[in-house]
């Protein structure tokens, strides 16, 4: 019986949660990986490249293949690798680097892990060349980029983003949405003054709606200004927010609240797309 209950209790809470609560699903990383991180898996590359690029001059030397168009074969995908890695960093440090300058990346690396694969070296190159590949591996994920290594130089590699979001843009963003909550709020409050919800208890419901998508987005705020905002920091936010969202499409409150809402809207459908939140508001 006591078992009997409990579910009754539970498919209660199912059928009371308000058919406004959006549907939404928190993909890709757990956390955004700020441009201080992105810069280390940068500087990771390039010095593990170094140490390998060292390496295999050593064991080319020692090799049957030196002085062969072997050893030039080689060569000429390192001298693209690293053409392919300073494009990259160029692109990056002018806050334009794409998921297509990684793929181009990671497809020079490809090469050389074939021939690596096909040629007997020393322990050290291949060694190095391990780590290289550990480093190029969290590359393609920092810019959500689907990857395989299968040493042909072909495309294994599927583009999902078309560029990274920055720092900068992630600040922008958030500051358009704390911009546009104050101007919402404000708007509300003034029609609520002047409706038929004054007073009420549904005036008492939104103004908690609100208070609770405010301490989520400072929540939010906090997070990203210390490099931790998660996907489930933006998840918490738009939750809030689908709260509003319903309560202004179930009543009309007047003035500029609705429009003043729907910009923000906006800008929240912005801030799950960069957070690589799939969204969609509940109807």
């Amino acid at each position: 019986m006591l078992r009997i209950a409990i579910g009754v209790m539970m498919l209660a809470l199912v059928v009371l949660i308000p058919r406004s609560v959006a549907f939404s699903q928190v993909a890709g990383q757990p956390y955004r990986v700020s441009d201080r991180e992105v810069e280390q898996t940068l500087k990771r590359i390039e010095q593990s490249s170094d140490r390998f690029h060292s390496s295999l001059d050593s064991a080319l030397d020692k090799s049957p293949l030196d002085g062969t168009s072997r050893e030039d074969e080689i060569n000429a995908y390192v001298k693209q690798f690293y053409e392919a890695t300073k494009i990259l960093r160029d692109r990056f440090n002018d806050h334009k680097s794409t998921s297509q300058d990684v793929q181009i990346v990671l497809e020079r690396a490809d090469r050389i892990d074939g021939f690596l694969r096909r040629q007997v070296l020393t322990s050290r190159a291949q060694e190095d060349w391990s780590a290289v590949r550990t480093n190029l591996d969290q590359l393609a994920t920092v810019y959500d980029v689907r990857w395989g290594w299968n040493g042909e130089g072909t495309r294994p590699g599927v583009v999902e983003v078309p560029y990274r979001i920055n720092d900068k843009d992630v600040e922008k963003v958030l500051k358009q949405i704390e911009n546009q909550s104050d101007r919402f709020r404000s708007s509300l409050d003034s029609g609520l003054d002047r409706s038929r919800l004054d007073g009420t208890r549904e005036e008492d419901n939104i103004n908690a709606f609100v208070k609770d998508f405010y301490e989520s987005t400072r929540n939010l705020r906090h997070h990203f200004d210390d490099h931790k905002s998660t996907s489930a920091d933006v998840q918490a936010v738009l939750d809030r927010a689908s709260r509003i969202d319903g309560f202004m499409r179930r009543n009309r409150t007047g003035g500029n609240a609705m429009s003043d809402w729907n910009k923000l809207r906006g800008n929240l459908d912005e801030l799950a797309r960069v957070y690589n939140v799939s969204w969609r508001w509940g109807y």
